[in-house]
């Protein structure tokens, strides 16, 4: 199709991100002098030039597409139910936890998990291939770029190099796979419809684990790791604080699909994930899922800036201060101990001392990525047979990064992580012209980001390129960086329809 010596992508060629107009088109241009990607995007020249929005990604028209070839709704959401499934489940559901080679490290790799991450490595270039470049332009910002380029001077700077270059290729796939989640869906219906399947399956798979192999869908007294956590829920997952995230993340995901118009079926995630977060017995998840549905309301009280750094930030801000900071300052320490029924935060306080002890040896650079945890043990503490004592990572996703990619990695995720989000969600606000009120998936990509950052404070799930939890809040970080650029569409018509 052609206008007036611009370039219009048809609607059966459109993803979730941009404005709709004229009638003819999902996501259609939106023509500006200003730069909504933020001062720091790369590869833009929008205050020389007047950019084009086509399809939500920012180019110069001359640059689109326009001749690609469209994808079936079959094959759209074929490709995110795999893709999320493979990071939803992975490649060891229903772990024996009685298997002595399940208690080793994995650092040499699993075979099962090699073949999905090739898969969901192939399927994601394809989609990226199709979108064209344009598709990432939106993602070149500072923060990220900086960080991308931090993370490969960590791996050739690691104690393991070997180790940090295969976790780096993988985390380079996972993130290929979130990016691709985003631009293969239609609208966000599909996406919506895409994300709420994949998740009732995770679920039903789950539950049916606990009435055919009780043993494998919840931790048991023979297990040789954690046996004290005996009759907590895990379903498809290896333990229990990862179910217990993934059941918190569910639940955002049920409100977003009851909100798009899937009213029983959000509601039976909904209702299905909180019986199972429950049983979890997982004390950061059952804790943050409702704070974090509390907070995101607070957030639309009020559209601005200030109010909802507040809001947003705020919160982490003194969960890091009662955590980390009880263990760097004493007097907070005493305060902690004064009002919190267990001080140590179930012993990481010994978890947290000890990295910090590490992070202060190799403050610039860190160990490598990926790479602290597989040459040093910790085994320490007085009680052999506390958790503590096997812990494989600092169980707080800031000073794990610090440990593996040193204080300029700790702040450069910081940045495109924590801060720069809030920044897109404000920028996102002003190009709907304001408003408290937030459309369903954006409120959907900041509950998720901030559950993200928030569990993190207590569980490393930063840079684990296997962690369903860092994969869908990548997805909402990315999500909410392209809402930044042009505003989401619900829903349009099927391609051919008028």
């Amino acid at each position: 199709m052609k206008g007036r010596g611009r370039r219009i992508i048809s609607r059966s060629r459109g993803d979730i991100f941009a404005r709709e107009s004229f009638g003819q088109e999902i996501f259609a241009h939106e023509t500006f002098g200003q730069e909504p990607l933020g001062n720091e995007t790369l590869g833009s020249s929008a205050n020389a030039r007047r950019m084009t929005m086509t399809t939500g990604i920012a180019s110069g028209a001359a640059q689109a597409p326009a001749t690609r070839a469209d994808l079936p709704d079959a094959l759209r959401i074929g490709i995110m139910l795999a893709l999320l499934l493979i990071m939803l489940i992975g490649a060891d559901p229903f772990l024996d936890g009685t298997a002595a080679e399940n208690a080793a490290s994995r650092a040499g790799g699993n075979l099962v998990n090699q073949i999905l991450f090739v898969v969901m490595g192939v399927v994601s270039a394809g989609v990226l291939a199709w979108r064209g470049r344009e598709a990432l332009r939106p993602l070149a910002t500072l923060p990220i770029l900086l960080m991308a380029a931090w993370l490969g001077l960590s791996t050739l700077l690691s104690i393991e190099p070997a180790v940090s270059a295969r976790r780096l290729v993988s985390l380079g796939i996972m993130f290929a796979g979130a990016i691709s989640i985003l631009v293969v869906a239609r609208d966000v219906r599909q996406f919506a419809n895409a994300l709420g399947a994949a998740v009732l399956i995770v679920l039903g798979v789950s539950y049916l684990g606990l009435i055919v192999a009780p043993e494998r869908a919840m931790h048991t007294a023979l297990d040789l790791i954690e046996p004290e956590h005996a009759g907590s829920w895990r379903g498809v997952y290896p333990h229990k604080n990862g179910a217990g995230a993934a059941m918190g993340l569910f639940l955002v995901v049920g409100l977003f699909w009851a909100r798009m118009g899937r009213l029983a079926l959000g509601l039976l995630v909904m209702v299905l994930a909180a019986v199972f977060l429950v049983n979890t017995n997982a004390k950061t998840s059952v804790v943050m899922a409702p704070a974090v549905l509390g907070l995101s309301w607070a957030c639309t009280w009020a559209a601005h800036g200030g109010w909802r750094r507040l809001v947003l930030l705020g919160p982490l801000a003194l969960l890091l201060t009662l955590t980390i900071g009880s263990v760097l300052s004493p007097s907070i320490g005493a305060l902690v101990a004064q009002v919190a029924a267990d001080a140590t935060y179930t012993g990481r306080t010994e978890i947290w001392s000890f990295a910090l002890d590490n992070i202060a040896k190799k403050p610039l650079t860190g160990f490598g990525y990926g790479a602290f945890w597989e040459s040093v043990f910790y085994g320490g503490g007085g009680d052999a047979t506390t958790w503590v004592n096997r812990a494989t990572d600092a169980h707080d996703g800031y000073l794990n990064t610090a440990l593996e990619s040193g204080l300029p990695g700790l702040a450069l995720t910081v940045w495109w992580l924590v801060l720069r989000p809030v920044s897109d969600l404000q920028a996102h606000t002003r190009i709907r012209g304001g408003g408290r009120t937030l459309d369903p998936v954006t409120m959907l990509f900041l509950q998720v980001w901030l559950f993200t950052v928030l569990v993190a404070v207590f569980e490393s799930v930063f840079y684990q390129a296997t962690n369903g939890l860092f994969f869908l809040g990548t997805v909402a970080v990315f999500g909410l960086r392209y809402c930044a650029v042009a505003p989401p569409i619900p829903a349009g018509p099927k391609p051919g329809q008028p």
